[in-house]
Protein backbone atom coordinates (compact mmCIF):
# COMPACT_ATOMS: atom_id res chain seq x y z
CA UNK A 1 0.00 0.00 0.00
CA UNK A 2 1.39 3.44 -0.83
CA UNK A 3 2.28 5.81 2.17
CA UNK A 4 0.95 8.84 2.32
CA UNK A 5 4.03 10.77 1.43
CA UNK A 6 4.50 8.47 -2.05
CA UNK A 7 0.80 9.24 -2.49
CA UNK A 8 1.68 13.05 -2.14
CA UNK A 9 4.80 12.40 -4.24
CA UNK A 10 2.61 10.86 -7.29
CA UNK A 11 -0.09 13.59 -6.58
CA UNK A 12 2.53 16.42 -7.47
CA UNK A 13 3.89 14.23 -10.90
CA UNK A 14 0.62 12.90 -12.26
CA UNK A 15 -1.97 15.71 -10.97
CA UNK A 16 -1.10 18.97 -12.67
CA UNK A 17 -2.85 22.28 -12.42
CA UNK A 18 -3.97 21.59 -15.63
CA UNK A 19 -5.66 18.13 -15.61
CA UNK A 20 -5.93 17.67 -11.73
CA UNK A 21 -9.37 18.91 -11.43
CA UNK A 22 -10.53 17.01 -14.99
CA UNK A 23 -9.33 13.49 -13.01
CA UNK A 24 -11.70 14.95 -9.42
CA UNK A 25 -14.61 16.22 -11.89
CA UNK A 26 -15.24 12.87 -14.06
CA UNK A 27 -15.02 11.19 -10.57
CA UNK A 28 -17.74 13.30 -8.78
CA UNK A 29 -19.80 13.42 -12.05
CA UNK A 30 -19.51 9.47 -12.19
CA UNK A 31 -20.63 8.81 -8.37
CA UNK A 32 -23.48 11.88 -9.31
CA UNK A 33 -24.67 10.13 -11.86
CA UNK A 34 -25.05 6.77 -9.88
CA UNK A 35 -26.66 7.86 -6.98
CA UNK A 36 -29.29 9.45 -9.38
CA UNK A 37 -29.64 6.00 -10.79
CA UNK A 38 -29.97 4.28 -7.61
CA UNK A 39 -33.07 6.97 -6.53
CA UNK A 40 -35.15 6.39 -9.76
CA UNK A 41 -35.08 2.96 -9.63
CA UNK A 42 -36.67 2.40 -5.94
CA UNK A 43 -39.92 1.93 -7.17
CA UNK A 44 -39.59 -1.19 -9.28
CA UNK A 45 -38.91 -4.78 -7.26
CA UNK A 46 -35.64 -5.30 -9.03
CA UNK A 47 -34.32 -2.45 -9.62
CA UNK A 48 -34.69 -1.08 -6.01
CA UNK A 49 -31.85 -3.76 -5.13
CA UNK A 50 -29.51 -1.83 -7.47
CA UNK A 51 -27.61 1.28 -5.67
CA UNK A 52 -23.98 1.27 -6.83
CA UNK A 53 -22.81 4.68 -6.02
CA UNK A 54 -21.51 3.99 -2.27
CA UNK A 55 -19.75 0.93 -3.78
CA UNK A 56 -18.45 3.09 -6.92
CA UNK A 57 -16.87 5.59 -4.29
CA UNK A 58 -15.78 3.64 -2.28
CA UNK A 59 -13.88 1.27 -4.64
CA UNK A 60 -12.40 3.87 -6.30
CA UNK A 61 -10.95 5.29 -3.19
CA UNK A 62 -8.87 2.46 -2.60
CA UNK A 63 -8.31 1.65 -5.84
CA UNK A 64 -6.55 4.47 -6.59
CA UNK A 65 -5.27 6.05 -3.75
CA UNK A 66 -4.88 9.69 -5.94
CA UNK A 67 -8.36 10.11 -5.28
CA UNK A 68 -8.87 9.76 -1.61
CA UNK A 69 -7.36 12.63 -1.24
CA UNK A 70 -9.78 15.64 0.01
CA UNK A 71 -10.55 16.82 -3.50
CA UNK A 72 -11.79 13.83 -3.98
CA UNK A 73 -14.10 13.75 -1.25
CA UNK A 74 -15.18 16.95 -1.81
CA UNK A 75 -15.69 16.36 -5.56
CA UNK A 76 -18.24 13.03 -4.46
CA UNK A 77 -19.83 15.17 -1.74
CA UNK A 78 -20.55 18.61 -5.04
CA UNK A 79 -21.84 15.19 -7.27
CA UNK A 80 -24.04 14.32 -4.07
CA UNK A 81 -25.40 17.87 -4.19
CA UNK A 82 -26.22 17.90 -7.15
CA UNK A 83 -28.06 15.02 -7.77
CA UNK A 84 -29.82 14.97 -4.54
CA UNK A 85 -31.05 18.86 -5.98
CA UNK A 86 -32.38 17.74 -9.16
CA UNK A 87 -34.83 15.01 -6.89
CA UNK A 88 -35.65 17.58 -4.92
CA UNK A 89 -36.31 15.52 -1.54
CA UNK A 90 -35.99 18.33 0.82
CA UNK A 91 -33.35 19.53 3.90
CA UNK A 92 -34.32 16.78 5.85
CA UNK A 93 -34.03 14.09 3.28
CA UNK A 94 -30.88 15.19 1.96
CA UNK A 95 -28.99 15.25 5.14
CA UNK A 96 -30.49 11.77 6.25
CA UNK A 97 -29.03 10.83 2.79
CA UNK A 98 -25.77 11.73 3.18
CA UNK A 99 -25.36 10.66 6.32
CA UNK A 100 -26.14 7.13 5.58
CA UNK A 101 -24.16 7.15 2.05
CA UNK A 102 -20.92 8.98 3.16
CA UNK A 103 -21.25 6.97 6.36
CA UNK A 104 -21.30 3.58 4.54
CA UNK A 105 -18.28 5.03 2.45
CA UNK A 106 -15.89 5.92 5.15
CA UNK A 107 -16.47 2.96 7.39
CA UNK A 108 -15.72 0.92 4.42
CA UNK A 109 -12.70 3.23 3.57
CA UNK A 110 -11.28 3.24 6.71
CA UNK A 111 -11.42 -1.42 7.24
CA UNK A 112 -9.74 -1.75 3.59
CA UNK A 113 -7.25 1.15 3.97
CA UNK A 114 -6.27 -0.67 6.58
CA UNK A 115 -5.46 -4.09 4.80
CA UNK A 116 -2.16 -4.49 2.81
CA UNK A 117 -2.27 -3.58 -0.80
CA UNK A 118 -2.54 -6.92 -2.19
CA UNK A 119 -5.49 -8.03 0.01
CA UNK A 120 -6.99 -4.67 -1.31
CA UNK A 121 -5.85 -5.40 -5.15
CA UNK A 122 -7.35 -8.99 -4.20
CA UNK A 123 -3.82 -10.88 -5.34
CA UNK A 124 -4.33 -13.28 -2.43
CA UNK A 125 -6.10 -16.56 -1.58
CA UNK A 126 -7.56 -14.75 1.83
CA UNK A 127 -7.87 -11.50 -0.09
CA UNK A 128 -11.93 -12.18 -0.26
CA UNK A 129 -12.08 -12.66 3.67
CA UNK A 130 -10.46 -9.37 4.30
CA UNK A 131 -13.07 -8.01 1.51
CA UNK A 132 -15.47 -9.05 3.21
CA UNK A 133 -14.38 -7.99 6.93
CA UNK A 134 -14.52 -4.48 5.62
CA UNK A 135 -18.13 -4.58 3.40
CA UNK A 136 -19.87 -6.23 6.36
CA UNK A 137 -19.59 -3.47 8.68
CA UNK A 138 -19.88 -1.17 5.82
CA UNK A 139 -23.46 -3.00 5.11
CA UNK A 140 -24.44 -3.40 8.99
CA UNK A 141 -23.99 0.21 8.94
CA UNK A 142 -26.00 0.62 6.26
CA UNK A 143 -28.69 -1.56 7.79
CA UNK A 144 -28.80 0.42 11.00
CA UNK A 145 -28.84 3.55 9.15
CA UNK A 146 -31.41 2.23 6.83
CA UNK A 147 -33.82 1.16 10.38
CA UNK A 148 -33.54 4.89 11.79
CA UNK A 149 -34.01 7.00 8.84
CA UNK A 150 -36.89 4.34 7.40
CA UNK A 151 -40.17 6.22 7.59
CA UNK A 152 -38.89 9.79 6.95
CA UNK A 153 -36.09 9.63 4.61
CA UNK A 154 -36.62 5.70 3.55
CA UNK A 155 -39.27 3.72 1.89
CA UNK A 156 -38.61 0.21 2.42
CA UNK A 157 -40.96 -2.47 1.40
CA UNK A 158 -43.42 -3.71 4.00
CA UNK A 159 -42.77 -7.08 3.11
CA UNK A 160 -39.08 -6.63 4.82
CA UNK A 161 -37.24 -4.89 7.55
CA UNK A 162 -35.68 -1.74 6.93
CA UNK A 163 -32.31 -3.38 8.70
CA UNK A 164 -32.38 -6.34 6.17
CA UNK A 165 -33.46 -4.26 3.39
CA UNK A 166 -30.65 -1.88 3.79
CA UNK A 167 -27.83 -4.32 5.22
CA UNK A 168 -28.60 -6.84 1.83
CA UNK A 169 -28.85 -3.65 -0.58
CA UNK A 170 -25.62 -2.49 0.31
CA UNK A 171 -23.93 -6.10 0.25
CA UNK A 172 -25.34 -6.97 -2.95
CA UNK A 173 -23.99 -4.13 -4.86
CA UNK A 174 -20.73 -3.93 -2.71
CA UNK A 175 -20.19 -7.35 -3.70
CA UNK A 176 -21.25 -6.75 -7.23
CA UNK A 177 -18.95 -3.78 -7.66
CA UNK A 178 -15.82 -3.84 -5.54
CA UNK A 179 -13.90 -7.00 -6.64
CA UNK A 180 -14.37 -5.43 -10.29
CA UNK A 181 -12.71 -2.13 -9.18
CA UNK A 182 -10.88 -3.04 -6.80
CA UNK A 183 -9.21 -5.80 -9.22
CA UNK A 184 -8.66 -3.10 -11.97
CA UNK A 185 -5.21 -3.85 -14.38
CA UNK A 186 -2.04 -1.77 -14.09
CA UNK A 187 -2.22 -0.01 -17.69
CA UNK A 188 0.78 -2.40 -18.51
CA UNK A 189 -0.91 -5.27 -17.45
CA UNK A 190 -3.99 -4.79 -19.81
CA UNK A 191 -2.64 -7.26 -22.43
CA UNK A 192 -2.25 -9.96 -19.65
CA UNK A 193 -6.09 -9.84 -18.73
CA UNK A 194 -7.64 -10.34 -22.37
CA UNK A 195 -8.29 -13.70 -23.88
CA UNK A 196 -7.04 -13.08 -27.15
CA UNK A 197 -7.05 -16.27 -28.87
CA UNK A 198 -10.35 -18.41 -29.54
CA UNK A 199 -9.39 -21.47 -26.96
CA UNK A 200 -9.20 -18.52 -24.64
CA UNK A 201 -12.37 -17.11 -24.99
CA UNK A 202 -14.09 -20.82 -24.55
CA UNK A 203 -15.09 -20.17 -21.35
CA UNK A 204 -16.75 -16.97 -21.66
CA UNK A 205 -18.74 -17.98 -24.84
CA UNK A 206 -20.39 -21.06 -22.40
CA UNK A 207 -21.18 -18.35 -20.16
CA UNK A 208 -23.19 -16.39 -22.96
CA UNK A 209 -24.92 -19.69 -24.19
CA UNK A 210 -25.46 -21.14 -20.78
CA UNK A 211 -27.70 -17.61 -19.73
CA UNK A 212 -29.64 -17.72 -22.97
CA UNK A 213 -30.31 -21.18 -21.93
CA UNK A 214 -31.41 -20.20 -18.56
CA UNK A 215 -34.16 -17.72 -20.23
CA UNK A 216 -35.01 -20.58 -22.60
CA UNK A 217 -35.82 -22.86 -19.54
CA UNK A 218 -37.06 -20.19 -17.18
CA UNK A 219 -38.44 -20.37 -13.52
CA UNK A 220 -35.84 -19.70 -10.57
CA UNK A 221 -33.60 -22.11 -11.69
CA UNK A 222 -32.13 -20.32 -14.48
CA UNK A 223 -30.05 -18.38 -12.06
CA UNK A 224 -27.95 -21.59 -11.78
CA UNK A 225 -27.01 -22.38 -15.11
CA UNK A 226 -24.35 -19.72 -15.72
CA UNK A 227 -22.35 -20.63 -12.51
CA UNK A 228 -20.50 -24.26 -14.08
CA UNK A 229 -19.33 -21.69 -16.56
CA UNK A 230 -18.23 -18.90 -13.89
CA UNK A 231 -16.01 -21.66 -11.92
CA UNK A 232 -14.38 -22.25 -15.27
CA UNK A 233 -13.71 -18.43 -16.16
CA UNK A 234 -12.34 -18.37 -12.70
CA UNK A 235 -9.56 -21.24 -13.13
CA UNK A 236 -8.74 -19.51 -16.88
CA UNK A 237 -8.94 -15.63 -16.16
CA UNK A 238 -7.45 -13.16 -13.93
CA UNK A 239 -9.01 -12.22 -10.92
CA UNK A 240 -10.23 -8.36 -12.93
CA UNK A 241 -11.57 -10.37 -15.49
CA UNK A 242 -13.35 -12.99 -13.31
CA UNK A 243 -14.82 -9.98 -11.56
CA UNK A 244 -16.00 -8.34 -14.50
CA UNK A 245 -17.31 -11.78 -15.57
CA UNK A 246 -19.30 -12.19 -12.33
CA UNK A 247 -20.75 -8.86 -12.65
CA UNK A 248 -21.69 -9.23 -15.94
CA UNK A 249 -23.99 -12.15 -14.09
CA UNK A 250 -25.42 -10.37 -11.81
CA UNK A 251 -26.29 -7.20 -14.43
CA UNK A 252 -27.72 -10.42 -16.66
CA UNK A 253 -30.15 -11.11 -13.30
CA UNK A 254 -31.19 -7.99 -13.07
CA UNK A 255 -32.28 -7.28 -16.92
CA UNK A 256 -33.65 -10.71 -17.19
CA UNK A 257 -35.41 -10.08 -14.46
CA UNK A 258 -36.62 -6.63 -14.70
CA UNK A 259 -37.20 -7.48 -18.55
CA UNK A 260 -39.56 -10.69 -17.83
CA UNK A 261 -37.35 -13.12 -19.28
CA UNK A 262 -37.16 -14.76 -15.50
CA UNK A 263 -40.68 -13.86 -13.97
CA UNK A 264 -40.58 -12.57 -10.08
CA UNK A 265 -44.13 -11.13 -10.08
CA UNK A 266 -45.44 -13.88 -7.77
CA UNK A 267 -42.89 -13.49 -5.57
CA UNK A 268 -42.85 -11.05 -2.59
CA UNK A 269 -40.16 -8.83 -2.50
CA UNK A 270 -38.59 -10.49 0.94
CA UNK A 271 -38.10 -13.55 -1.28
CA UNK A 272 -36.42 -11.41 -4.37
CA UNK A 273 -33.96 -9.95 -2.01
CA UNK A 274 -33.49 -13.54 -0.75
CA UNK A 275 -32.40 -15.05 -4.66
CA UNK A 276 -30.55 -11.59 -4.79
CA UNK A 277 -28.55 -12.61 -2.14
CA UNK A 278 -27.51 -16.21 -2.74
CA UNK A 279 -26.88 -15.11 -6.22
CA UNK A 280 -24.55 -12.32 -4.77
CA UNK A 281 -23.07 -14.64 -2.42
CA UNK A 282 -22.52 -17.40 -5.30
CA UNK A 283 -19.89 -15.15 -6.73
CA UNK A 284 -17.48 -15.08 -4.15
CA UNK A 285 -16.63 -18.60 -5.15
CA UNK A 286 -15.27 -17.80 -8.37
CA UNK A 287 -13.77 -14.67 -7.34
CA UNK A 288 -11.79 -17.28 -4.40
CA UNK A 289 -11.10 -19.51 -7.13
CA UNK A 290 -9.18 -16.99 -9.12
CA UNK A 291 -7.70 -15.70 -6.13
CA UNK A 292 -6.67 -19.11 -5.46
CA UNK A 293 -5.22 -19.55 -9.42
CA UNK A 294 -3.93 -16.49 -9.50
CA UNK A 295 -1.39 -16.62 -6.62
CA UNK A 296 -0.79 -20.72 -7.84
CA UNK A 297 0.22 -18.96 -11.57
CA UNK A 298 2.33 -16.27 -9.81
CA UNK A 299 4.56 -19.22 -8.04
CA UNK A 300 4.53 -21.38 -11.14
CA UNK A 301 5.78 -18.35 -13.08
CA UNK A 302 8.65 -17.55 -10.86
CA UNK A 303 9.36 -21.20 -10.63
CA UNK A 304 9.53 -21.21 -14.43
CA UNK A 305 11.91 -18.01 -14.27
CA UNK A 306 14.28 -19.90 -11.87
CA UNK A 307 14.37 -23.16 -13.64
CA UNK A 308 15.33 -20.99 -17.57
CA UNK A 309 17.81 -19.04 -14.69
CA UNK A 310 19.66 -22.39 -13.19
CA UNK A 311 19.85 -23.25 -16.83
CA UNK A 312 22.07 -21.18 -17.81
CA UNK A 313 23.81 -20.80 -14.73
CA UNK A 314 24.08 -24.83 -15.30
CA UNK A 315 25.39 -24.39 -19.25
CA UNK A 316 27.47 -21.86 -18.30
CA UNK A 317 29.00 -23.71 -15.06
CA UNK A 318 29.11 -26.90 -17.63
CA UNK A 319 31.34 -25.33 -20.09
CA UNK A 320 33.62 -23.65 -17.67
CA UNK A 321 34.06 -27.31 -16.13
CA UNK A 322 35.10 -28.69 -19.55
CA UNK A 323 37.21 -25.89 -20.06
CA UNK A 324 39.01 -26.90 -17.08
CA UNK A 325 39.19 -29.92 -17.43
CA UNK A 326 40.74 -29.41 -21.31
CA UNK A 327 43.42 -26.98 -18.87
CA UNK A 328 44.37 -29.68 -16.33
CA UNK A 329 44.68 -31.61 -19.03
CA UNK A 330 46.93 -29.51 -21.08
CA UNK A 331 49.11 -28.99 -17.64
CA UNK A 332 49.69 -32.17 -17.33
CA UNK A 333 50.57 -32.79 -21.06
CA UNK A 334 53.49 -30.19 -20.94
CA UNK A 335 54.56 -31.07 -16.86
CA UNK A 336 56.04 -34.55 -18.40
CA UNK A 337 57.24 -33.16 -21.90
CA UNK A 338 60.73 -33.24 -20.77
CA UNK A 339 60.56 -35.93 -18.23
CA UNK A 340 60.13 -39.32 -19.99
CA UNK A 341 60.24 -40.97 -16.72
CA UNK A 342 56.84 -39.35 -15.44
CA UNK A 343 54.79 -40.44 -18.36
CA UNK A 344 53.02 -43.31 -16.89
CA UNK A 345 52.38 -41.44 -14.28
CA UNK A 346 50.97 -38.87 -16.17
CA UNK A 347 48.88 -40.92 -18.57
CA UNK A 348 47.37 -42.56 -15.10
CA UNK A 349 46.31 -38.92 -14.11
CA UNK A 350 44.92 -37.92 -17.43
CA UNK A 351 42.52 -41.36 -17.22
CA UNK A 352 41.64 -40.39 -14.18
CA UNK A 353 40.58 -37.22 -15.20
CA UNK A 354 38.99 -38.31 -18.39
CA UNK A 355 37.15 -40.42 -16.08
CA UNK A 356 36.04 -37.97 -14.02
CA UNK A 357 34.79 -35.60 -16.80
CA UNK A 358 32.85 -38.24 -18.41
CA UNK A 359 31.34 -39.32 -14.60
CA UNK A 360 30.52 -35.28 -15.13
CA UNK A 361 29.18 -34.97 -18.04
CA UNK A 362 26.43 -37.64 -17.23
CA UNK A 363 25.44 -35.07 -14.28
CA UNK A 364 24.80 -32.38 -17.12
CA UNK A 365 23.69 -34.22 -19.90
CA UNK A 366 21.81 -37.13 -18.25
CA UNK A 367 20.06 -40.17 -20.73
CA UNK A 368 16.74 -40.88 -21.62
CA UNK A 369 16.77 -43.13 -18.34
CA UNK A 370 17.85 -40.44 -16.61
CA UNK A 371 15.26 -38.23 -17.92
CA UNK A 372 12.68 -40.82 -17.06
CA UNK A 373 13.82 -40.45 -13.27
CA UNK A 374 14.10 -36.48 -12.69
CA UNK A 375 16.98 -36.40 -14.50
CA UNK A 376 18.93 -38.70 -11.82
CA UNK A 377 22.34 -40.62 -12.99
CA UNK A 378 21.74 -44.36 -13.76
CA UNK A 379 24.47 -46.21 -11.96
CA UNK A 380 24.55 -48.95 -14.96
CA UNK A 381 24.98 -46.27 -17.15
CA UNK A 382 27.45 -44.50 -15.21
CA UNK A 383 29.76 -47.46 -14.99
CA UNK A 384 29.05 -48.35 -18.31
CA UNK A 385 30.61 -44.79 -19.41
CA UNK A 386 33.57 -45.57 -17.37
CA UNK A 387 34.52 -48.84 -18.84
CA UNK A 388 33.46 -48.29 -22.32
CA UNK A 389 37.42 -47.37 -22.68
CA UNK A 390 37.81 -51.20 -22.67
CA UNK A 391 35.42 -52.28 -24.70
CA UNK A 392 36.82 -55.27 -27.07
CA UNK A 393 36.66 -54.55 -31.11
CA UNK A 394 34.47 -58.13 -31.33
CA UNK A 395 33.27 -59.76 -27.50
CA UNK A 396 32.76 -57.44 -25.00
CA UNK A 397 34.98 -57.58 -22.38
CA UNK A 398 32.20 -56.72 -19.48
CA UNK A 399 28.65 -57.16 -18.21
CA UNK A 400 26.18 -55.12 -16.06
CA UNK A 401 23.41 -57.25 -15.06
CA UNK A 402 20.99 -56.81 -12.23
CA UNK A 403 19.07 -54.13 -10.85
CA UNK A 404 19.32 -50.20 -11.83
CA UNK A 405 19.57 -47.07 -9.44
CA UNK A 406 19.59 -43.15 -10.01
CA UNK A 407 22.24 -41.49 -8.39
CA UNK A 408 22.22 -38.66 -6.50
CA UNK A 409 24.32 -35.94 -8.61
CA UNK A 410 26.39 -35.05 -5.24
CA UNK A 411 28.04 -39.14 -5.30
CA UNK A 412 28.57 -39.13 -9.05
CA UNK A 413 32.37 -38.27 -8.35
CA UNK A 414 33.25 -40.67 -5.71
CA UNK A 415 31.39 -43.18 -7.60
CA UNK A 416 33.42 -42.93 -10.48
CA UNK A 417 36.58 -42.84 -8.63
CA UNK A 418 35.88 -45.93 -7.06
CA UNK A 419 35.03 -47.84 -10.57
CA UNK A 420 37.93 -46.21 -12.50
CA UNK A 421 40.31 -47.11 -10.03
CA UNK A 422 39.02 -51.09 -10.01
CA UNK A 423 39.08 -50.62 -13.71
CA UNK A 424 42.41 -48.94 -13.85
CA UNK A 425 43.63 -52.27 -11.66
CA UNK A 426 41.61 -54.78 -13.78
CA UNK A 427 43.42 -53.40 -16.76
CA UNK A 428 46.96 -53.72 -15.21
CA UNK A 429 46.61 -57.13 -13.30
CA UNK A 430 43.02 -58.36 -14.07
CA UNK A 431 40.40 -59.42 -16.30
CA UNK A 432 40.93 -56.44 -18.74
CA UNK A 433 44.46 -56.96 -18.69
CA UNK A 434 43.98 -60.78 -20.14
CA UNK A 435 42.95 -61.19 -24.03
CA UNK A 436 40.04 -64.07 -22.74
CA UNK A 437 39.43 -62.59 -19.12
CA UNK A 438 35.31 -61.35 -18.36
CA UNK A 439 34.27 -58.42 -15.96
CA UNK A 440 31.09 -59.03 -14.71
CA UNK A 441 29.22 -56.80 -12.77
CA UNK A 442 25.80 -57.09 -10.89
CA UNK A 443 23.74 -55.08 -9.22
CA UNK A 444 21.15 -55.63 -6.51
CA UNK A 445 19.08 -53.49 -4.72
CA UNK A 446 17.62 -54.56 -1.41
CA UNK A 447 15.38 -51.97 1.16
CA UNK A 448 18.52 -50.73 2.69
CA UNK A 449 21.00 -51.40 0.92
CA UNK A 450 22.90 -51.34 -2.48
CA UNK A 451 24.78 -54.05 -3.22
CA UNK A 452 27.59 -54.07 -6.30
CA UNK A 453 29.40 -57.08 -6.99
CA UNK A 454 32.70 -56.61 -9.05
CA UNK A 455 33.59 -60.26 -10.17
CA UNK A 456 36.99 -60.75 -12.60
CA UNK A 457 37.83 -64.12 -14.53
CA UNK A 458 40.91 -64.45 -15.77
CA UNK A 459 42.90 -66.99 -17.35
CA UNK A 460 45.99 -67.09 -15.30
CA UNK A 461 45.18 -68.48 -12.17
CA UNK A 462 48.40 -67.98 -10.21
CA UNK A 463 47.94 -64.34 -10.84
CA UNK A 464 47.99 -62.35 -7.21
CA UNK A 465 45.22 -60.07 -6.78
CA UNK A 466 45.76 -56.79 -7.73
CA UNK A 467 44.56 -54.80 -4.96
CA UNK A 468 46.73 -54.57 -1.96
CA UNK A 469 45.90 -53.56 1.27
CA UNK A 470 48.58 -50.89 1.75
CA UNK A 471 48.23 -49.92 -2.26
CA UNK A 472 46.24 -46.93 -3.59
CA UNK A 473 43.59 -48.33 -4.61
CA UNK A 474 42.31 -50.10 -1.38
CA UNK A 475 43.35 -46.29 0.54
CA UNK A 476 40.56 -44.54 -1.99
CA UNK A 477 37.73 -47.23 -1.81
CA UNK A 478 38.65 -47.02 2.42
CA UNK A 479 38.35 -43.26 2.16
CA UNK A 480 35.37 -43.09 -0.23
CA UNK A 481 33.34 -46.10 0.34
CA UNK A 482 33.80 -45.99 3.60
CA UNK A 483 34.63 -42.35 5.10
CA UNK A 484 32.63 -40.81 2.11
CA UNK A 485 29.73 -42.95 1.75
CA UNK A 486 29.34 -44.39 4.95
CA UNK A 487 29.94 -48.17 3.19
CA UNK A 488 31.79 -50.97 3.38
CA UNK A 489 33.50 -53.58 1.00
CA UNK A 490 34.53 -56.93 1.05
CA UNK A 491 37.26 -58.95 -1.45
CA UNK A 492 37.58 -62.31 -1.76
CA UNK A 493 40.20 -64.47 -4.85
CA UNK A 494 40.26 -67.87 -5.71
CA UNK A 495 41.88 -69.72 -8.89
CA UNK A 496 41.08 -67.31 -11.88
CA UNK A 497 38.46 -65.66 -9.99
CA UNK A 498 38.53 -62.05 -7.74
CA UNK A 499 35.43 -60.87 -6.12
CA UNK A 500 34.89 -57.33 -4.27
CA UNK A 501 31.54 -56.63 -2.79
CA UNK A 502 30.58 -52.79 -2.16
CA UNK A 503 27.56 -52.17 0.28
CA UNK A 504 26.07 -48.89 0.47
CA UNK A 505 23.03 -47.61 1.78
CA UNK A 506 19.89 -47.57 0.11
CA UNK A 507 19.12 -43.82 0.78
CA UNK A 508 21.72 -42.91 -1.35
CA UNK A 509 19.77 -44.02 -4.29
CA UNK A 510 16.48 -44.12 -6.48
CA UNK A 511 15.10 -47.24 -7.75
CA UNK A 512 13.54 -47.35 -11.21
CA UNK A 513 11.06 -49.64 -12.80
CA UNK A 514 12.62 -53.26 -13.85
CA UNK A 515 12.49 -53.79 -18.09
CA UNK A 516 10.87 -56.97 -18.73
CA UNK A 517 13.08 -60.03 -19.47
CA UNK A 518 16.80 -60.29 -18.67
CA UNK A 519 18.21 -56.66 -17.52
CA UNK A 520 21.81 -57.73 -18.40
CA UNK A 521 23.12 -54.48 -20.25
CA UNK A 522 26.44 -54.87 -22.40
CA UNK A 523 28.35 -52.08 -23.62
Amino acid sequence: MLSAGEVDDKAKRLLTPNRAWLYYLVFGGAYSALFTLGVYTENNIILSLVWPANAFMLGMLVRFPLLARPPGWIACLLGFAIAIAAVGYGPAVDAGLAIYSFGVVAIGYVLLSSFDRSDQRLERPTSILYLLAAVVPASLYAGIAGSVLNGPVFSTPPTVSAFRYWFSVELLNQLAFLPMILAFPEDRHWARQLPLTLHDQAPIIVLALSAVVGIFFGGMAAFAFPVPALLWCAISYRVFLTALLTFAFCAWAVIATTMGYIDVSNLSQSTVLSISMGGALITLGPLIISTTTATRNEVLDQLRYLAAEREIVSNELEHRIKNLFALVNGLVSLSVRDNPSMRPLAKTLRDRLVALQQAQGLIWTGSASSAAAGKLTSLRELIAVLLSPYQGDADSRFAIYGDDAFVDTGIVTPLALVFHELATNSVKHGALGDPTGMLEVHIRRDIDELRIKWTEKVSRPNDPPGITATGFGSKLLDLTIKSQLRGSYSRTWTAGRMDIEINLPGKLFHAVPHEPGDLAQES
